[in-house]
């Protein structure tokens, strides 16, 4: 796996990736550390680019959506692989949010300030 970072207007993407690399959720976890580091409530994971997400991945989501969650923010699946049984939109457990796209993802909720 292999994710890439990028700071947004309002939030920090991480557009995961199946690539040759290094193997396991390890860069899930680097690169969601440094989005917890920044100011912004919003972290949208793009998954458009990977077949699978293993049970490692959706731990490493749903502690990274918790402490999200604890700042009054939110992390957003944006589109979800075929094989996540999630509903296409809405929330799941955990405060995991989940979104067909990532225009979707702008309309999830975060708390008020």
């Amino acid at each position: 796996m292999r994710v890439y970072r990028e700071l947004l207007p309002h939030s920090c993407l991480l557009i995961l990736t199946d690539s040759d690399g290094e193997s396991g959720p390890a860069p899930l976890a680097r690169a969601l550390c440094w989005a917890l580091r920044h100011r912004y409530r919003r972290v949208w994971v793009d998954c458009s680019s990977v077949a699978v997400l293993s049970t490692a991945v959706l731990r490493l989501l749903r502690r990274g959506a918790a402490l999200l969650q604890q700042r009054g923010g939110c992390l957003v699946l944006c589109h979800p692989p075929e094989s996540f049984d999630a509903p296409a939109t809405g929330e799941i457990p955990d405060g995991l949010a989940v979104a067909a796209s990532l225009l979707d993802a702008e309309h999830v909720p975060t708390l008020p300030d």
